[in-house]
């Protein structure tokens, strides 16, 4: 099987343990094809007010250092495994200037956006909001993630169904129409989501499933929307984590294909072969 793991990220992000080249090896030994590192952009937003602030990213002095080092793996390990260089970037409306520029002067091979909190309300992780339910929290983040998908920033959209880490799904028919609306927008503006392994294995609620749901995946397929894998590990050994559980997704559900990025070129490859 062409599998692959482009949601790796390493301890420069202050919130991820273990040495690269074990995050390497361990890809090497589960079999990938190939491994993208996609740390956590530097914090390049400010609040216009005091409250919670994520700090879930590098500093802007690891990043230079973080680009060098793996296009040093790409050359180490030509021949073993494919080595990709990514980055998750948080979508922050109010933002955009920034956002492009970070998108456009550095050499990526692609780059994930995510939305991690909502701006308007605060900048702390959604995972941790108490002060909203999840009725306020899963239309707005639906819409977020759309928009993240039409501002065309971003090759990959991230674990585009978070908030069901830590709150309760709504309704099954509440659910549903939030999917439609979010596979519709999601197809329309060409986007490729990753098929996230992370809610098994990083939720207070137990394992919550892959991201997205299969119901959302399953709309997202009908409406022309593209995939990749990802762990979203943070962990040397979580690398390619459950993916026997994704790849029975991806064929429950029709895909026989998965996206790769090189240069932010997206290439479609047979994942079974």
């Amino acid at each position: 099987m062409y599998l692959v793991d482009y949601h790796v990220h390493t301890k420069r992000c202050r919130h991820a343990g273990g040495r690269d080249r074990e995050y390497i090896e361990c890809a090497i030994g589960k079999g990938l094809r190939e491994l993208g590192f996609a740390d956590h952009v530097p914090r390049f937003y400010e609040p216009d007010k005091p409250g919670k602030v994520s700090e879930r990213g590098m500093a802007w002095c690891d990043l230079d250092e973080y680009i060098g080092a793996v296009a040093g793996y790409r050359k180490e390990y030509r021949g073993e495994i494919v080595i990709k260089l990514g980055l998750e970037l948080d979508f922050v409306p109010g933002w955009e200037r920034e956002t492009e520029r970070i998108v456009r002067d550095y050499p990526w091979d692609y780059v994930i956006g995510s939305v991690h909190f909502f701006p308007e309300w605060n900048y702390g992780y959604i995972a941790r909001e108490q002060e909203h339910g999840p009725e306020e929290i899963y239309p707005l983040y639906f819409r977020r993630v759309a928009e993240a998908g039409e501002s065309g920033f971003f090759n990959i959209l991230g674990h585009v169904d978070l908030p069901k880490r830590s709150f309760p799904r709504l309704a099954p028919e509440t659910m549903a129409a939030l999917h439609r609306e979010l596979a519709v927008r999601l197809g329309k503006a060409g986007a490729v989501i990753e098929l996230n392994t992370y809610g098994m294995r990083g939720s207070k609620l137990g394992d919550v499933g892959l991201y997205p749901d299969r119901e959302l995946l399953v709309l997202c397929r009908r409406e022309g929307v593209r995939v990749t894998l990802g762990s979203d590990a943070h962990r040397p050994r979580d690398v390619a984590a459950d993916f026997d559980r994704a790849t029975a997704l991806l064929t429950e559900c029709g895909f026989d294909e998965i996206m790769t990025f090189e240069k932010r070129q997206v290439r479609p490859v047979a994942w079974r072969e």
